[in-house]
């Protein structure tokens, strides 16, 4: 299974760098009326997680099996919802759901364009006659900021057995392409500041318009009902920060 990032790499380290939880009360408010639910490239369950605690009866896919089973080492007992390693674009599961979503702006990491909309008729095609496709996406304004080359800190994150994880990354833009690539690297520190372990990750993504986005659903047979520039469910506009599009299959 090609992947265009290799998270099984920091599948460990993940949640340590990645605390993520403002947008989990959108995702529970959204999700609320939704008999059933498909999470893909749902990664350690950041998201699924709290929506199964909730009650959220959900199905989970990601390509990561490392990522997956520190999913799975998450789950408490007697919690065991249907997991599957597949690549969305290839997508083949039973059954057809009432609501669809990428979250976390996942999409993107599929950069060939062909890829991305077989994965978007994948997903109409799981979807029940009605059924909703929530895809997240930055807003390409705002992310081209960072996409310049310059190397940044991420942050300093305590993990296991009292170490530091210290995590740098740098992002280029290509105009040509539309594809940002680069590489987060990852340092480990010992109680005594002194360096255990480096691991690097290369991280490609493309930057994905409102019109593409809305193109590709068109074509695969969806209907745009929404876009919201938050998680707070207010309207997009040119300079929001994100841009979460809400389709129905018709």
């Amino acid at each position: 299974m090609e992947k265009t990032i290799n998270f099984d790499v920091v599948a460990d380290l993940y949640d340590s760098y990645v605390p993520v939880d403002f947008d989990i009360p959108f995702y529970k408010e959204f999700c609320k009326g939704y008999g059933s639910v498909l999470e893909l490239m749902c990664g350690t369950g950041r998201i699924s997680l709290p929506l199964l605690m909730d009650g959220c009866d959900i199905t989970c896919v990601d390509y990561s099996r490392g990522m997956l089973d520190v999913f799975r080492s998450k789950l408490p007992d007697g919690c065991r919802p249907k997991i599957y390693s597949q690549d969305i674009s290839e997508l083949d599961i039973d059954g057809k759901f009432d609501l669809a979503m990428v979250p976390f702006n996942s999409i993107t990491e599929i950069v060939d364009k062909g890829k991305r909309q077989k994965a978007i008729q994948r997903i109409y095609e799981h979807l029940v006659e009605g059924g909703t496709f929530f895809c997240t996406l930055y807003n390409p304004k705002y992310r081209k900021k960072t996409a310049d080359g310059s190397m940044r800190c991420l942050g300093r994150f305590e993990i296991a057995d009292a170490n530091t994880l210290l995590v740098s990354y740098y992002n280029q833009y290509s105009a040509d392409s539309g594809i940002v690539s680069g590489a987060q690297f990852y340092e480990i520190y010992g109680q005594d500041n002194r360096l255990v372990e480096k691991r690097f990750l290369d991280i490609k993504f493309a930057l994905i318009s409102k019109e593409e986005i809305v193109g590709m659903c068109k074509a695969a047979g969806f209907t745009l009902e929404d876009i919201y520039g938050d998680y707070s469910f207010s309207p997009f506009s040119e300079d929001s920060t994100f841009m979460n599009c809400v389709f129905r299959k018709t």
